[in-house]
């Protein structure tokens, strides 16, 4: 699991919509509580193994496109930036489904429990009532199972 900071400041600010206290943040989870739920750990666990898998594919991509660069001779302090494909690629994918969604359900609570990354955490958030040798887990690329999912 990921570090945990409760009583997070960072947590109030990103977290002023109305029934949530919890955010994950590049890895980390931030909290207004005192103390988290084993089925919140789990939840935000989803969310720390979603953000790494993205992390690695994005640091993979940017590093491949750094060589392809390099190749054709095409380089400079511009190439720095690509530091961002890897940070921000989870935010940037989670952001663009939640307003594709909302587009197509005009509903912010719909789209945003539709989001893949949301059902797959929601599925996963009971896991630890389960015997550990039972538990399923968040894995790399699990979340895509979700897009096979028919929307109701």
């Amino acid at each position: 699991m990921a570090k945990i900071f409760y009583n997070s400041k960072i947590a109030r600010i990103f977290t002023f919509l109305k029934d949530f206290k919890t955010i994950m943040l590049f890895g980390a989870v931030f909290t207004e509580e005192k103390e988290l739920s084993d089925r919140a750990k789990f939840h935000e666990a989803s969310h720390v193994e979603q953000y790494q898998t993205l992390f690695t594919t994005g640091l993979a991509l940017a590093v491949g496109i750094m060589f392809i660069c390099f190749a054709f001779d095409c380089y400079g302090w511009w190439m720095s930036a690509l530091i961002a494909i890897p940070v921000f690629l989870y935010y940037a994918w989670y952001g663009i489904e939640y307003l594709v969604r909302l587009i197509m359900y005009r509903d912010a609570d719909k789209a945003y429990r539709r989001i893949t990354f949301e059902q797959e955490a929601y599925d996963l958030e009971n896991e630890y009532l389960k015997p550990c040798s039972e538990r399923l887990t968040a894995s790399s690329f699990s979340f895509f199972k979700y897009y096979r999912k028919r929307d109701a």
